[in-house]
């Protein structure tokens, strides 16, 4: 992956050198400048990696709820400036739920965390079958079954927790 990122902005910047295989592609849209690349991560390799690269880096929080703080933490203490971006950017990639009614929200939103939970557990992760764990159960076994108290309690305060922070 490394070397795809630097292929990519060499590629918009029109960098690579005359021997890349990619050197004589060109964009349907070319402009005067090049975007800004911000490399997803969800670990602190996503960050490290963005932090080495130079590049903005967004936490992916939908995928790792846990961790974020101190991978977005390690990015921007070990920053590697570059011509392209000077100082680090970060932000934070969230779920985000909307209805027409609380009612509705939460309904949607307990999907969410019953794939929160499964991820958890490692239940329907590349190779779980093979370590033995289950699939993920279809929806009538999803809408029957019971996580714990304090399970139930993390997925509540994470909505109330980013419902605050969207009203702001």
């Amino acid at each position: 992956m490394p070397q795809q990122v630097q292929d990519l902005i060499g590629f918009l910047d029109g960098t690579l050198p005359p021997t890349h295989p990619y050197v004589k592609v060109e964009g349907a849209a070319r402009g005067e400048t090049s975007p800004e690349i911000w490399l997803l991560g969800s670990s602190d390799y996503g960050g490290a990696l963005a932090a080495q690269l130079g590049l903005r880096f967004a936490f992916a929080h939908f995928i790792s709820a846990f961790g974020g703080e101190v991978v977005s933490r390690a990015y921007r203490q070990h920053f590697e400036p570059t011509q392209r971006e000077p100082q680090p950017h970060s932000i934070v990639c969230v779920f985000v739920i909307c209805a027409k009614t609380e009612a509705e929200a939460e309904r949607l939103a307990a999907s969410v965390d019953l794939r929160r939970l499964h991820m958890a557990k490692g239940i329907d992760a590349p190779g779980a079958e093979r370590r033995g764990s289950p699939r993920v159960p279809l929806f009538a076994a999803g809408a029957r079954r019971t996580s714990s108290s304090s399970a139930r309690a993390w997925c509540t305060a994470t909505r109330s927790r980013c419902a605050r922070s969207c009203s702001r």
